[in-house]
């Protein structure tokens, strides 16, 4: 990617329909975001995630080069909010059920529940939602389209490209600058590209990822106004638990909004140390009396 195409919006301030929306006194934990996401209002549109996970961490960083000031992007994935309760997305880290996942292109319908990491402000201190088009039927539809036609854009192959870089196997440098957006972010910029809407105005190609969303929510929303297509301007609400990007260890602690190192150790590689039984050693003076 030739970084010198990045264009920065001429408007004096942040779109005033973007609005910081507090936690409140809902305590941080499992179902601590889905709580917040539902006092929002929302029930459909783009959703902004950033994680604690290494991948997560990676993924913040890569995104610093597309930022004037460099530092780490607050988001990680993204995915399209579907009646409050459904992301459809296509995940990084998630590599359970691979074979629907390469049928449909990557992409993935994951559940807001409990058992979803997404609604654990441990795990994804920050969320936003955000609206760039009032016809979301529109937008699933095209959706769909992606996860039937792999000729639109491949998803899997960003998959692979950026599991590569955050797990640093091979000789992998950023995808990003290799033209190779984080595959949720892709999904969701062309399935609003089919409708018309431009994600990432700012962005000399197509290589999208959050933090190209973010900013076009942020600071491009002039754009959108003047668009012979749409008349809508982007709106939503966010949180930022964590401005600066930091991994969540497996033997680290949540503490509040802060991550400590703990002397804990890894119970999985303890716990195959316990239960293996050394090798007898033979003793050099029986050996001896034996012969």
């Amino acid at each position: 990617m030739n970084l010198s195409g990045l264009r920065r919006s001429d408007v004096d301030s942040g779109n005033p329909l973007l609005k910081e929306t507090p936690a409140g006194s809902a305590p941080q934990g499992a179902a601590a975001n889905f709580t917040w996401l539902r006092s929002t209002g929302y029930r459909d549109g783009v959703v902004l995630l950033g994680g604690t996970s290494i991948v997560d961490f990676r993924m913040r960083v890569a995104q610093s080069e597309l930022r004037q000031d460099l530092l780490p992007s607050f988001w990680s994935t993204c995915g399209l909010l579907i009646d409050g309760n459904v992301l459809m997305t296509a995940r990084v880290d998630a590599i359970s059920d691979s074979s629907a996942r390469v049928e449909r292109n990557g992409l993935e319908a994951v559940k807001l529940d409990a058992e979803s990491r997404y609604g654990d402000s441990n795990f994804y201190p920050n969320i936003a939602i955000l609206q760039f088009t009032d016809d979301h039927a529109a937008i699933r539809e095209h959706v769909a389209r992606i996860g039937q036609e792999r000729t639109i854009v491949d998803l899997l192959a960003q998959i692979v490209a950026w599991l590569g870089y955050c797990w640093a196997v091979g000789e992998r440098g950023n995808p990003l600058m290799q033209g190779h957006g984080i595959p949720s972010a892709t999904l969701l910029e062309r399935a609003h590209g089919l409708a018309n809407i431009d994600l990432s105005p700012g962005l000399p190609s197509a290589s999208s990822c959050p933090e190209a969303i973010w900013q076009a929510a942020r600071w491009w929303y002039k754009a959108y106004d003047a668009a012979e297509s749409t008349s809508f301007t982007p709106r939503g609400a966010y949180l930022i638990r964590q401005p600066a990007a930091a991994a969540l260890g497996i033997r680290d602690d949540v503490q509040g909004d802060q991550i400590v190192g703990t002397t804990r150790s890894d119970e999985l590689i303890e716990g195959l140390r316990k239960t293996s039984k050394p090798r007898p050693t033979a003793k050099r003076g029986a050996q001896a009396k034996k012969k």
